[in-house]
């Protein structure tokens, strides 16, 4: 039991802070932002249970890595480079505008 909520409960716990990042970038779509996350989350679910399915234990992570890359890889497209900010709204107080 401790080996399911160990790893379980951070994972979980991830899920409400990570929606309200996306919703915060989504822009004009957030419904649309949520719902590809929600699909993605069921996809790779999907996903790992077919490979448990089809006797591959020995592949999920492999097929978890896969995936998990192709994100990050992403993200470094889509991001600013370091150091770079974009503000949309008003400067914090006590600073120069």
């Amino acid at each position: 039991m401790v080996a399911v909520l160990v790893p379980g409960l951070p994972a979980t716990a991830a899920i409400a802070p990570l929606q309200g990042l996306i919703l915060r970038h989504a822009g004009s779509a957030p419904t649309l932002a949520v719902a590809v996350d929600v699909g993605a989350f069921s996809l790779g679910a999907a996903a790992g249970g077919a490979i448990v399915a089809a006797g591959a234990l020995r592949r999920t992570g492999l097929a978890g890595a896969v995936p998990s890359l192709g994100g990050l890889a992403l993200t470094y497209l889509v991001l600013p480079p370091t150091g770079t900010t974009q503000h949309t709204g008003s400067a914090p107080v006590g600073t120069a505008v």
